[in-house]
């Protein structure tokens, strides 16, 4: 049975506010953004995390970070263009040096991630979830003022469109340890 989830666009966008949920963000502190911010608001209620996590059973298939094709389970669109995914996670440093998960306090790299060490955690309510991309220049320039769609399509799971608005208060913010300044 297929699963619809724009029936949810409502909990959608409480999930991902859309003024609130996608930032350019500087995580250097040379005052230029090189990174994008999602951020995720648990508005349903506290998720506990299962102590053995298998994100391979998740995607329909193993999960081994050392010849993963991220590329083979899920294709990112940024205003309906295509946003190219590596297809070796441990070979393209893009993704496993420049991809972090913060919850509360702690920083996840997507091989915490496979590795479990999400596990065990409760998501309580109001939690934010804040999922941290380093991107190249050319990503970050389709990023202008104003309405802009980000659609995650997959065959393991329904598509996703997350509707947000940016303004200049979403441009160019300081990010550090887990906090948007």
């Amino acid at each position: 049975m297929e699963f619809d989830l724009s029936s949810f666009k409502v909990l959608i966008k409480k999930i991902f506010p859309p003024h609130k949920c996608v930032y350019t963000i500087d995580t250097s502190g040379d005052g230029t953004a090189d990174s994008i911010l999602i951020r995720a608001v648990n508005v349903v209620i506290p998720i506990e995390i299962p102590e053995e996590l298998d994100i391979g059973d998740m995607i329909g298939g193993q999960m081994d970070s050392e010849n993963l094709d991220f590329s083979s389970f899920l294709t990112l669109y940024l205003d309906e263009e295509q946003i190219k995914l590596p297809k070796n996670l441990k070979s393209e440093k893009s993704l496993t040096e420049n991809f972090s998960l913060y919850h509360k306090d702690q920083k996840l790299s997507f091989n915490d991630l496979v590795e479990g060490k999400f596990g065990g955690r409760t998501i309580g309510l109001g939690d934010k979830i804040d999922i941290v991309l380093k991107v190249g220049e050319k990503t970050l320039n389709k990023l202008t003022e104003g309405k802009h769609t980000l659609t995650l399509e997959s065959s393991s799971f329904p598509s996703l469109d997350v509707h947000f608005n940016l303004s200049e208060d979403n441009f160019n913010r300081i990010y550090s340890d887990g906090e948007l300044q």
